[in-house]
């Protein structure tokens, strides 16, 4: 099954209330819709007929939920399904979760898309290949070590698989807590180290296997009518109870070997939302540091403060962001060197200068 038919399954399956996409592009996906919906991205080109009371953002995920209110649109509603598919770089995929979680419900549904690469060409984080995933498959065991309270559920689909996370949480903070911790262990330099169990794809399940679990009807059913009697904690049961059998992923004992060195955080085409989200969680971190040996009586406030901020990261400054196409195609190119052999790419950056 093709990932845009496990979409249109889900979407029938699921028949969520709200929709919210990252990473439009031609607005397959979108074309799925026929809900209240927002979707994001800072370079889309939809050549579908779309047919929901839809939002269109032309900007970063990062820059969107930087806003005061980013998902406005969708009034007080919740977001019922999300589908992340916006930067295929595992920091960008990492916020973008932490971010839609806060404005989901126990109830809610995120797809991530690309999370079986191929081969280690297809998931460099610099891109020189065709097809691209980036290493957005470290979503995977990130979720499993840091957030077991979750359920995942990694579709064998065509033509890089997809993952469902099911059971969220808005009020957990555990990710963005461990926002540094996470990308000194898992934001490693090209070549990727992959798990054999996501290039095999052991750790998949047929689509069909998901789609027909009995858990979706009693949890449409019980979001929809606002069951007390049945919650997250009844969900959760449910999924383990239904998916028993079935393939899943077991990798939150998976760690990558340091020895290839810490790749960058931050792209140098960053946006501004990027910065302030990175320094958010820093300051938060360091807060909480500094709240916990308060509370233990050990020193100062001011120095434990001092030394949570120290340990947690320096926060940066956000770097002057040139707004010119042409830098801004030079940028990319840099990300993906072989923009730059198009036919007209230099005739196009002279036009731009």
């Amino acid at each position: 099954m093709h990932r845009h038919g496990f979409l249109r399954n889900l979407h029938a399956v699921y028949q969520p209330r709200t929709y919210f996409e990252i990473g439009i592009n031609d607005g397959r996906s979108l074309t799925l819709s026929r809900v209240p919906t927002v979707a994001v991205d800072p370079a889309f080109k939809v050549v579908k007929e779309l047919r929901c009371d839809l939002h269109m953002v032309r900007e970063t995920s990062d820059d969107f939920f930087a806003r005061e209110k980013p998902l406005e649109h969708l009034g007080e509603a919740k977001v019922d399904l999300a589908f992340i598919d916006g930067m295929h770089l595992f920091e960008y995929v990492l916020r973008d979760f932490i971010n839609t979680e806060k404005y989901a419900d126990w109830s809610s549904v995120v797809v991530f898309d690309d999370q079986l690469p191929r081969n280690v060409d297809e998931a460099a984080r610099n891109r020189h290949t065709g097809a691209w995933t980036g290493d957005v498959y470290k979503m995977i065991p990130v979720l499993q070590r840091y957030r077991p309270d979750l359920r995942l559920a990694v579709m064998d689909t065509r033509p890089t698989g997809v993952m469902v996370v099911l059971g969220l949480d808005p009020t957990n903070t555990v990710l963005a807590d461990n926002y540094d911790e996470i990308m000194d262990t898992f934001l490693l330099k090209d070549p990727q180290q992959i798990p054999p169990e996501i290039v095999e794809r052991s750790c998949a399940m047929t689509p069909e296997a998901l789609l027909s679990a009995p858990f979706w009807s009693a949890l449409v059913a019980a979001r929809d009518v606002g069951d007390p009697s049945y919650g997250r904690e009844q969900l959760l049961a449910g999924i383990d109870h239904d998916l028993a059998d079935l393939s899943r992923p077991q990798l939150c004992d998976w760690l990558p070997d340091p020895a290839a060195g810490r790749d960058c955080e931050v792209d140098q085409s960053a946006s501004v939302g990027e910065h302030r989200m990175v320094a958010a969680i820093r300051q938060k971190a360091a807060a909480k540091a500094s709240g916990i040996q308060s509370r233990n009586g050990a020193g100062s406030t001011a120095q434990h403060a001092a030394t949570a901020t120290k340990q947690a990261g320096a926060t940066r400054p956000p770097r002057r962001v040139s707004r010119r196409p042409s830098d801004l195609f030079g940028k990319v190119a840099k990300r993906a060197p072989f923009l730059r052999r198009l036919p007209g790419a230099p005739r196009l950056v002279k036009k731009l200068r």
